[in-house]
């Protein structure tokens, strides 16, 4: 929120002083940096994007059983795992808001990843979807509830607190010893 504020009063100065009639000198220096700022908003809104996203999923995909029953889309979400891994390790290492907004290539690296977690939602919704054809009373849960029971497949005792939701009159299942 910080880093958006400054952005926005940059660009609010910059417009005032591109108005400015003693711009003349430094038009070119004043439109370089007007690029810069609006580049830096280019990426800051995709890397916010990319990085919800990625907290979401991450956590759904570091669950062996969910890996195991969606492997493209696995694979798919730890290619960009890495991309923006790599991305928060440099950008760790020269803490600038500025150059890591500028840095070259890095819109387009967003971008692709934003695509690429996007598509893996939507699998992930579908793959969900199908669960629930097969079993309706799984339209009862959320998305997470029921992202909980798959994620624990060899866990029977995972699906004891969504069964008052699944079945009305049923608290809890006896699985014996």
């Amino acid at each position: 929120d910080e880093i958006t504020a400054a952005l926005e009063d940059s660009m609010v100065t910059m417009a005032t002083i591109t108005s400015s009639r003693f711009v003349a000198g430094i038009r070119a220096e004043v439109e370089k940096l007007e690029g810069q700022l609006r580049l830096f908003g280019e990426v800051l809104d995709q890397w916010l994007e990319c990085q919800k996203n990625w907290m979401y999923l991450e956590s759904i995909f570091s669950a062996s059983d969910i890996q195991r029953q969606l492997p493209h889309e696995s694979k798919a979400f730890y290619t960009v795992d890495k991309a923006f891994r790599d991305i928060m390790r440099r950008t760790r290492d020269r803490p600038n808001a500025m150059m890591a907004g500028t840095t070259p290539g890095w819109l387009e690296t967003f971008i692709k990843c934003n695509e690429m977690l996007e598509r893996v939602h939507k699998n992930l919704e579908d793959y969900l979807e199908t669960k629930r054809m097969a079993f309706p009373r799984f339209y009862f849960l959320s998305n997470d509830e029921l992202l909980e029971i798959l994620s624990q497949t060899k866990n029977c005792q995972a699906v004891q607190p969504h069964m008052p939701k699944c079945f009305d009159g049923i608290r809890r299942l006896d699985f014996g010893d």
